[in-house]
């Protein structure tokens, strides 16, 4: 065999040594790459937890929330921590939702329809309501309305009851409990910025109704074009629910069963009708007759056989109801003008048939009406009640040190715990007897009455500061003719300044607190 033959073969037949070490190096290079892959991963895993915990920690120092837009309110970009306020007062303000939802599980967890959250609902409300305000408080602005000294001082008023309020909760700031009770990135600073915003616009909506004024002309124009509806009415009413007539008591009843109970319901409320036709007295006395038999039959099955049975009243009469607060099925009979003293008819009920009886009307032309300012201390408890009125003869010495209606005014807005006055002044005007609840009304209505009168009232709400303006400027007929007048160009103006602004959802949106749990609500004592 030649050299080159041999030297061909060398070439082209590895020797075994040489294979051996050619596969070290190729498990070599492959545990290489396998390490360097690793290593990457590991890296990336170390990166994401260390981006985690630095995301997880901006979101919880608030600076998140505080920044980035959630939702732009015309040329407003709100942040969460913003709107994190709307939401709060959407639930607050709820009177039916601690009772519509389980307590201990989050909003955000609870279905209120198919596909939608009761958190979903709140933010809704949320945003609509975030919208209208800047709506009104942009055109106040444009208006050259701007935050008073007084407007000013009540901000300011309100935050030092917070932080003065914060220690007793267990809060070391009022940051720290608006936080916890709004959500994070809330605090004192970004609580002034929405106070500001939200006294601007409530107090140019007052100023805008205050503007509003109407001729003589005009007023009884609209009494001549609505001639019923600011008169007040007076009668009996009685209902026969169709559940009492049920011959079972199944949760659930076919359809053959409700009409029977329907029908009989009906039949015991013509007959009543029947009896007592022209017969007030009559009328009086069955009421009567059928609610003790109501509370004899409660009582018996009351598991409680020591507890006091209530006293029986008469509950069907209903006095000077003006036609607005009237129910909807019976007015149109009630209001007719052909309708005199006793006449009695049976009118279907969304739970059975009622029986009405009318005894009389009144235009309320000649009703005279008054103003008065008032500063309510809530005690609905009466374990409330002495701090209430304590709270009040605070308020009064406050008073009596500049004795002005303006302070009073400030006081009100300062302290008053009625939501219907106290963003203006305490003030109610033209109330016309019965209107109020019966120690109110009697204080204000008291003949020997005087401007500049002041006194503390007790009523079931709490405690009253009460401030006598005067005799008011219209009759109760004129007094609601001008109210309603003020309330379709309110509304029609209102309408128009909120409905030309638009609203868009923005990336801090998902950072609006919405999984608050509500407490049971506690039966009332």
């Amino acid at each position: 065999m030649s050299a080159s033959r041999q030297k061909k073969l060398r070439q082209g037949q590895p020797t075994e040594a040489v294979e051996q070490k050619r596969l070290e190096k190729k498990e070599e290079a492959k545990a290489a790459r396998q390490l360097k892959v690793w290593t990457i991963l590991f890296y990336v895993i170390v990166g994401l937890v260390i981006v985690g915990i630095a995301v997880s920690a901006l979101i919880n120092s608030g600076l998140l929330q505080r920044t980035v837009t959630a939702v732009t309110v015309g040329e407003h970009k709100l942040t969460a921590a913003e709107m994190n306020y709307f939401y709060g007062n959407a639930m607050n303000s709820d009177p039916y939702l601690s009772y519509m939802v389980k307590p201990g599980v989050p909003l955000d967890k609870q279905e209120m329809e198919e596909g939608k959250t009761f958190a979903d609902y709140l933010l809704e409300n949320a945003v609509l309501t975030a919208r209208n305000m800047y709506a009104v408080y942009d055109e106040a602005i444009a208006n050259g309305y701007t935050l008073t000294e007084e407007d000013k001082a009540s901000v300011e008023a309100s935050i030092s009851a917070l932080e003065a309020t914060a220690p007793a909760y267990g809060f070391n700031s009022a940051s720290a409990m608006l936080r916890a009770n709004y959500g994070v990135g809330c605090n004192v600073s970004t609580y002034r910025d929405f106070l500001e915003v939200q006294i601007v616009a409530s107090n140019y909506v007052n100023q805008y109704m205050e503007g509003l004024e109407y001729t003589a002309d005009e007023i009884k124009a609209e009494a001549e074009k609505n001639p019923t509806d600011y008169s007040s009415y007076t009668y009996r009413v009685y209902t026969f629910a169709t559940s009492n007539y049920y011959e079972t008591d199944a949760e659930e009843h076919t359809e053959e069963e409700t009409e029977a109970a329907k029908a009989a319901a009906k039949a015991a409320a013509d007959k009543m009708a029947a009896d007592c036709k022209g017969d007030e007295k009559a009328f009086e006395a069955a009421v009567l007759e059928m609610n003790k038999a109501a509370a004899e039959k409660e009582a018996q099955e009351s598991e409680d056989k020591d507890a006091k049975q209530p006293e029986v009243k008469d509950t069907s009469l209903y006095e000077n109801y003006p036609k607005a607060n009237i129910a909807s099925n019976m007015t149109e009979w009630l209001v007719d003008t052909a309708r005199t003293a006793g006449e009695t008819t049976v009118v279907e009920a969304s739970n059975g048939y009622s029986v009405v009886m009318y005894l009389s009307s009144k235009d309320n032309a000649d009703v005279e009406t008054v103003d008065v300012r008032h500063i309510l201390i809530n005690a609905e408890k009466p374990e409330d009640k002495e701090a209430a009125k304590a709270k009040v003869e605070e308020i009064k010495a406050e008073y009596e040190k500049d004795p002005t209606e303006d302070n009073f005014a400030a006081l009100a807005n300062k302290y008053s715990t009625d939501p219907g006055s106290n963003t203006n002044g305490g003030l109610y005007e033209t109330v016309a007897p019965g209107m109020m609840v019966e120690a109110f009304d009697k204080w204000i209505f008291d003949s020997s009455r005087k401007a500049g009168d002041v006194d503390v009232v007790e009523t079931d709400y709490g405690y009253h500061l009460m401030y006598f303006v005067g005799k008011g400027e219209y009759s109760y007929r004129d007094g609601m003719i001008v109210n309603a007048l003020k309330n379709a160009e309110y509304e029609a103006w209102y309408k128009e300044v909120t409905e030309a602004v638009s609203t868009e959802n923005g990336m801090g949106y998902r950072f609006i607190k919405t999984d608050h749990v509500l407490q049971p609500q506690m039966p009332n004592r």
